[in-house]
Order: structure tokens, then C-alpha cells, then sequence
């Protein structure tokens, strides 16, 4: 169940617990629990995984490691409530969000991401980097490593109000913090809604530049509609609606479509999901913003 660096227990109590969402976890799951458990380290930690109906031997995966496994059933997930269930399993001081498919880089990982919360008791929450994968057999989706895919009106009234986001893909949330705030019913986006909750209360978010994670993207048309309808839905509870103005003005914007030119000219536009992103994007968040109800996965 643990994996003890150090003697740096407080009571019974760890220092880190290391969350991660399961579900049919593929083929980088063994290389993001390999990594986690060869972290140099001198905090005790322990790795909690909830796991929501895997089919695809992800189990048997967590099963290999020391891996505490909480398992929900599929038709009962939510980011919001599950996240919450993963805190009141865990036994750290400070607990981890991590990605499924996030590949801690370093070996000093953990330390660099937990270390700014150590060193600075009135920081609520730190936020590592996500970089390329060069193992993956895939390449980085054109308009995540150009820094456009947030681009639409939605995710910069949030950022204007909230500032910089906060990603459950890398990052470690004091368990004080969320013993105060919790995370409330969320179909996507709960690492925004706990954002907005430390910002109501004061709460500092710290962005620590020597924490990354290998992580990237590849989308199908189908799977980043998905995604971009999920957001607009997930914005829209958070108070940040798209509406047809919002949407008017980002589909006649001019400088994604000069983006898209270049990366045509670069050779950096490989799939229909990376040619039609300028405009999938606004028209899937506006659908997710006007007419959602839940999260559609599939």
C-alpha cells in the first residue's frame, strides 16, 4: 500500500497521497506507476487509485504495484464527487492529482511539486508543467503545443476572474485546503471549480516550473468534440457561459486561422481534428455552454 521515503510521518498520517482517476488506464498507465514509485524522495507517500469500471486490465495493472485501489461503478462517475471521494480516502498531508497518462519526468518529481507547499505554509495549492512525450507513439496535437487550444471567450473570462489554471493532470492540494472547501457535483472541470473556490477564500495557487509530467494529446474529430463540449459545459456551471456573441466573435477571429496557416506551411497538420479545430472548438463549446445537461464520454 505505501511507499515510504522517508520518516516524516505527522501521527499516523503521511505526507502525500498520490491520487489518481482510473479508467482502462492503456498501455502508459505501467510507465506512470513505475515513475511514481522510483521517485528519490524523503517524503512517505502512498499511491490511491479510484477506479471506475475498468475493462481493459487496468486492475490488474494497479494490481503489480502498491496500489490502494477504491473502485465506483461507471454509471455512478463524476469528476467532481469522485475527486472527492479520493480525498476522503486519502492519508496525506498534501494529496497529488494525478493523470492516468501523465508521466512523472523527474525522479525528483515529487519533491518539486509538494516542495513549494513545504517551504511556503500559506500556499493552498501548486500546479506542475505538462511537456512532450517522446515515447508515445503518437505526436503532440498541433494546437496544444502552439498554446491555442484554450483559445475561445469562455476559458479567458475565466482565467480574467480566476487567473492562471489550476490542471488536476499534475498538481498537489494541501488536504486542509480541501477539508474546508471540498468539491462539489462537477461533470468535468473540478480542478477549475476548486480554483474558484480558492479564489473566493484567498487561496494562492503556485506554479512551480521543475514538476513536469510527460503528457500530450491526440484527438479523433469525434473525441475533441467530446472534450471542447464537455469544457463549454463545465465553464457554464462554473459561471462562465458562451453565448452567441461569444461565439460570433471567436469564429470570425482572425489570428487562429493565420495560426492554422502556418502550421499547414510547417507540415504540423497531420489529422481532420487539427484542420477543423478553429472552428470545431467554438462550435462544440457553445453547444456543451447552450444545450448541455451532462458530460458525453462517447
Amino acid at each position: 500500500m505505501y511507499s515510504v521515503g522517508g520518516d516524516m510521518r505527522t501521527g499516523s498520517r503521511l505526507d502525500v497521497t498520490i491520487a489518481i482517476l482510473t479508467w482502462n488506464g492503456g498501455a502508459v498507465l505501467p510507465r506512470v506507476l513505475e515513475a511514481v514509485f522510483s521517485q528519490e524522495t524523503g517524503l512517505a507517500y502512498e499511491v490511491l487509485a479510484v477506479d471506475s469500471g475498468s475493462t481493459d486490465g487496468t486492475l490488474e495493472v494497479l494490481g503489480r504495484f502498491r496500489v490502494r485501489v477504491v473502485e465506483v461503478a461507471r454509471g455512478e462517475f463524476n469528476f467532481g464527487l469522485t475527486r472527492d471521494l479520493a480525498y476522503r480516502e486519502s492519508t496525506g498531508r498534501f494529496v497529488i492529482n494525478l493523470s492516468q497518462d501523465a508521466v512523472p519526468a523527474r525522479p525528483d518529481w515529487l519533491e518539486k511539486l509538494v516542495g513549494p507547499l513545504v517551504e511556503d505554509s500559506e500556499a493552498s495549492a501548486s500546479c506542475g508543467t505538462s511537456i512532450p512525450d517522446a515515447e508515445r507513439d503518437f505526436a503532440q496535437f498541433a494546437w496544444e503545443r502552439n498554446g491555442y487550444f484554450y483559445f475561445t471567450r469562455e476559458m479567458r473570462k475565466f482565467a480574467a476572474k480566476y487567473g492562471k489554471g489550476l490542471s488536476f493532470s499534475n498538481s498537489a492540494v494541501r488536504r486542509s485546503v480541501w477539508e474546508r472547501l471540498r468539491f462539489d457535483p462537477q461533470p468535468t472541470g473540478e480542478d477549475f471549480q476548486l480554483q474558484k473556490k480558492l479564489h473566493g477564500c484567498g487561496g494562492r495557487i503556485v506554479f512551480p516550473q521543475d514538476a513536469p509530467v510527460l503528457h500530450h494529446h491526440a484527438y479523433s474529430l469525434g473525441g475533441l468534440y467530446r472534450r471542447c463540449r464537455n469544457e463549454g459545459l463545465a465553464l457554464r456551471i462554473l459561471g462562465c457561459p458562451y453565448n452567441e456573441l461569444d461565439l460570433a466573435a471567436d469564429l470570425a477571429g482572425l489570428r487562429k486561422y493565420v495560426q492554422l496557416l502556418r502550421e499547414v506551411r510547417r507540415g504540423s497538420v497531420r489529422t481532420g481534428a487539427e484542420l477543423a479545430f478553429p472552428v470545431l472548438r467554438p462550435l462544440a463549446v457553445y453547444a456543451g455552454s447552450r444545450f448541455g445537461r451532462r458530460a458525453v464520454w462517447r
